[in-house]
């Protein structure tokens, strides 16, 4: 919902009406009233003393206010193509839940004990402005910005930093000049985790979702909301394939251990400046149908090999060339009821030690979680989404996944692997507001650590073996 600017009746600012009310201005106060004061019979010239007038006369002064009088006329006319807006929106979504990772290989002290919250799930605050440029094309900005309305700082469950919630467009920042057939964007921008129709059980949902956390964890991909971004965007003309894109962008912050990549956009001398990431999305809808591919891949740098030291509580990560692949496809089997399946595939190739032995940043029984991340892996897995209206604004939503083991040089890990489920139900009270209840499970294998870590969630960083459960009461409005 757009709101007005500078006074907060209607949260919106729109120039156009303002544009238009000049425009009225001008017809009503100047360019109609010309017609009475400048015409033939308007300052009539007499002769002096005379109390009668006599014919007109025209005078250069007056021809030429007339001109001037018509150009303000014609200028009013056509201030109305001229179209303008700035809107203030954005999500609060808050839930009171219970979050525990139990089950750890290293052993219960290494587990993180059940614990009550209240946590937020997402909330954002959206800046947008945009101008009409005639002949269709368009040009604007977009900054969305994470918020924490349960802390009001920029740290999530853990009480470690959250750089979607750090500074204004924090979530996502963008510049972008188009039409109804694609336009450009510039900044940072979402990517590779957006599911569109074959997810609807996320953070619009439910506040969050377990099959997300395993298709963007295992080796990882390079970046959900990459940085220094330049996308080409298909808009509403494209008719079926309208939502899809292309992008490229420098190495920044995203997918790097440290705050900035050495040999990205902020690249020191004698250092190389082919960290690089490019990717796109294929979104086709067809009636009842939706489907989808998504392909990241990135080049990174060679840096200094990470320390192989164990249990330090500090993270080391070698640089790492990586590709991934993303498939799906929906079927609406009625207007409000979607079911859907996708599977992915990821893989990554060590550039800091060629053939270095595999090694995943939650090494089996560690005391602490962050070791090092080396060597070349794969992981793949798949995820099942039902959507499912039962009337009377009660929707049931539920997700099963699966992460499959990771293969490492050729070689399966064994019990790396792990399995997802979410079941919620929402009620919609308004079109911008509704409640829901969710139940979150993820069982990671003996090997495995994966977390309800979207979004910052999770209440801390669980140990390879834990199996994660959540219960959760929440409430999303939307403006």
């Amino acid at each position: 919902m757009a709101i007005s600017l500078p006074t907060l009746k209607n949260l919106r600012i729109d120039v156009l009406q303002q544009s238009n009310e000049m425009a009225v201005f001008l017809k009503l106060v100047i360019a109609r009233p010309c017609v009475i004061w400048f015409n033939t019979c308007s300052f009539l010239k007499t002769e002096v003393g005379s109390g009668c007038s006599r014919a007109p006369v025209q005078t250069l002064e007056n021809f030429e206010m007339k001109k001037t009088l018509v150009a303000l006329a014609a200028l009013a006319a056509t201030s109305a193509f001229a179209q303008s807006f700035v809107t203030l929106s954005g999500r609060a979504s808050m839930d009171v839940s219970t979050y525990q990772a139990t089950g750890s290989t290293a052993g219960e002290a290494s587990d993180l004990k059940n614990r009550v919250r209240v946590a937020d799930t997402s909330s954002r605050i959206t800046f947008a402005a945009q101008e009409d440029l005639g002949g269709g094309t368009k040009a604007g900005v977009y900054c969305e910005t994470g918020i924490n309305i349960d802390n009001g700082s920029s740290t999530g469950q853990a009480d470690t930093n959250n750089a979607n919630t750090s500074t204004f467009c924090s979530r996502e920042g963008r510049m972008y000049y188009g039409n109804n057939t694609a336009e450009v964007r510039l900044g940072r921008q979402n990517v590779w985790w957006t599911q569109g129709a074959l997810n609807e059980v996320g953070s619009t949902y439910l506040g969050a979702d377990s099959a997300t956390n395993l298709e963007n964890g295992g080796v990882g991909v390079y970046t959900v909301r990459g940085e220094n971004m330049i996308k080409l965007a298909a808009n509403g003309d494209l008719g079926a394939f309208a939502g899809s894109e292309i992008y490229a962008g420098a190495m920044g912050m995203s997918g790097n251990a440290g705050s900035t990549n050495a040999n990205g956009e902020s690249a020191t001398a004698a250092k190389g400046v082919n960290a690089r990431y490019f990717g796109g999305k294929l979104l086709y809808t067809a009636g009842q149908y939706v489907a989808m591919w998504d392909h990241q891949n990135s080049t990174d740098a060679a840096s200094v090999a990470a320390s192989t030291t164990a249990n330090t509580g500090s993270v080391g990560l070698n640089s790492f060339n990586r590709t991934a692949n993303k498939v799906g496809l929906g079927f609406k089997y009625t207007p409000d009821s979607m079911v859907s399946l996708q599977y992915w595939a990821k893989s990554r190739t060590d550039v800091t030690t060629a053939g270095a032995t595999y090694v995943t940043m939650f090494s089996a029984g560690a005391s602490k979680a962050n070791v090092t991340s080396a060597g070349n892996a794969k992981d793949s897995g798949y995820a099942l989404v039902v959507k499912h209206a039962l009337g009377g604004g009660l929707t049931l939503h539920g997700q099963y996944a699966k992460a499959n083991n990771i293969t490492a040089s050729g070689v399966t890990q064994d019990d790396t692997g792990a399995k997802a489920y979410t079941l919620g139900l929402t009620k919609a009270v308004s079109k911008r507001t509704h409640f829901y209840t969710a139940y979150h499970v993820i069982n990671n294998q003996a090997n495995a650590a994966y977390n309800m870590t979207g979004g910052n969630y999770a209440s801390g960083t669980s140990r390879t073996g834990a199996d994660i459960k959540q219960v959760a009461f929440g409430m999303i409005h939307n403006f």
